[in-house]
């Protein structure tokens, strides 16, 4: 357990130390890109995680920009897989939320963590099955949290990659703002468009939640770079009961990689 700290210590200081570098760190050349469906963006803009967990021993963050409605984001990702490339555990906040319900606007740091161990359980050919245990704290306003779990199936076939996300959580402490379940039901559909991982992506929402049905869609756009991606996304959200539109904004960096080259 030490060894493992002493290590999580040395890669949050790599990690820093990789930051006051970038710049010179940019100019060498770049290695191949990662498939689409590889240890890069886990999370990212679109309804979906990608299955495959990251890399075994990396840190990957992921750092966006969210506007609905009048409500304005910040979410932030932090993966790490301490033991190998199929088990990591990611931790998910919103650094700032700022929203105007009323004409006056109100911006603190978001309401909730949420907390993903996902492990690896199948892979064969171009089909891969994911479970991901999962739980959610509320630090503000509401009072308990949320557990359940995430069952993710992916194939990939050529250029093409179909992500399926099935997920449903229970409330600890129900209230008004936190319903005793949540079934969401997911599925993106990507398609590469040339050798550096550039794609763009299709996908449905579908959620129940205290007896309410919504959907949504989305499309967006995953641009590649040395070490991570761009991702672009607008969604049209709750199409049955009040339509609103949704853009995002994130960039994936997966610093394992930028640790390796040092």
């Amino acid at each position: 357990m030490i060894r493992r700290l002493q290590k999580l210590l040395a890669a949050v200081v790599g990690l820093a130390f990789a930051l006051l570098n970038w710049s010179s760190a940019s100019a060498q050349q770049a290695s191949s890109p990662q498939p689409l469906n590889g240890s890069v963006s886990d999370y990212g803009t679109t309804f979906v995680f990608s299955p495959p967990p990251i890399c075994g021993g990396c840190v990957e963050t992921e750092l966006g920009f969210q506007s609905l409605a009048d409500g304005r984001y910040i979410p932030a990702v932090v993966s790490y897989a301490p033991f190998s490339p199929r088990t990591d555990f990611s931790v998910l906040a919103n650094l700032l939320d700022s929203e105007a319900p009323n004409h006056v606007r109100s911006t603190h740091f978001g309401n909730q963590f949420d907390f993903v161990l996902r492990q690896q359980i199948l892979q064969k050919g171009g089909f891969e099955l994911t479970l991901a245990p999962r739980g959610a704290a509320f630090v503000r306003a509401v009072d308990g949290g949320r557990v359940g779990a995430t069952a993710a199936p992916q194939i990939a076939w050529g250029r093409n990659l179909a992500v399926v996300n099935l997920t449903f959580t229970a409330a600890v402490g129900v209230s008004a703002a936190n319903p005793r379940t949540d079934y969401q039901g997911v599925f993106d559909y990507f398609r590469t468009l040339d050798n550096r991982g550039t794609a763009f992506f299709v996908g449905f929402q579908h959620e129940v939640s205290a007896g309410q049905q919504t959907a949504s869609t989305e499309e967006g756009l995953v641009i590649p770079f040395r070490n991570g991606q761009v991702e672009l996304e607008t969604a049209q959200i709750d199409l049955n009961s009040g339509f609103e539109e949704q853009f995002q904004a994130r960039v994936i960096v997966n610093w394992g990689n930028v640790f390796k080259r040092r």
